[in-house]
């Protein structure tokens, strides 16, 4: 949603605003949902899912882990294998706010690519699910509202679900009881990642869940 697309060179030193402005974003544009990506970014990020898929088929294949889990930890390295490494960075990508503020403001470096979507109207809910869902997105619901109509199966966990907001920005959100976190309103776009139970994925794989919804961001 540019009014702009295509390749272009800048002087050097030019910074982020001088190549959105120089491509324009539409009326339509989804600022929130805009990326840029950079290829050593993606560099990084290819390491890191090939990291999960290995964690992935250690819970797979190992006696050790609950069946469910088990279950749930193939099905899943499916899905992730499809994903693409994109080399997404998180930055501020709305025009008025790079103008303004210059710490997001950064330089630009070779071969940067820029995308501004249109505004979703959907809310994507993943991970520990019977299958990836697409949701209508509803103004000021709650994020744990959704999982109402895609709920967790056997092998997830029962007290936190990853909500990924279209910026990148990724919150840990409590679901049980003992540890409910605030209401949480989700933008368009937003992905909710729910993830496989911690407590037969952290002696085996630290840290998974976590790095899994930062890959997804």
């Amino acid at each position: 949603e540019v009014h702009q697309p295509g390749e272009r060179t800048l002087p050097a030193g030019s910074r982020l605003v001088d190549a959105v402005l120089a491509a324009g974003p539409t009326a339509q544009a989804y600022p929130l949902g805009a990326s840029l990506r950079r290829a050593d970014a993606e560099v990084e990020q290819r390491r890191l899912k090939g990291g999960l898929l290995y964690d992935l088929d250690v819970l797979a294949g190992s006696p050790e882990t609950a069946a469910d889990v088990a279950a749930r930890a193939a099905v899943l390295r499916v899905w992730l294998e499809a994903l693409p490494v994109t080399g997404r960075v998180h930055v501020e990508l709305d025009p008025r706010r790079l103008e303004v503020d210059p710490a997001s403001n950064r330089r630009l470096a070779d071969g940067d690519r820029f995308a501004y979507p249109p505004r979703p109207a959907s809310v994507r809910v993943v991970g520990a699910v019977a299958a990836p869902c697409v949701l209508a997105h509803a103004p000021l619901r709650d994020a744990v509202d959704y999982l109402r109509q895609c709920a967790p199966v056997a092998g997830a966990d029962r007290d936190v679900v990853f909500a990924i907001q279209p910026d990148g920005t990724v919150q840990r959100l409590g679901i049980a009881l003992w540890n409910r976190s605030a209401p949480q309103p989700l933008a368009p776009g937003a992905v909710l990642y729910v993830p496989l139970d911690e407590g037969e994925v952290r002696e085996r794989v630290p840290d998974f869940n976590d790095a899994l919804a930062r890959f997804i961001a």
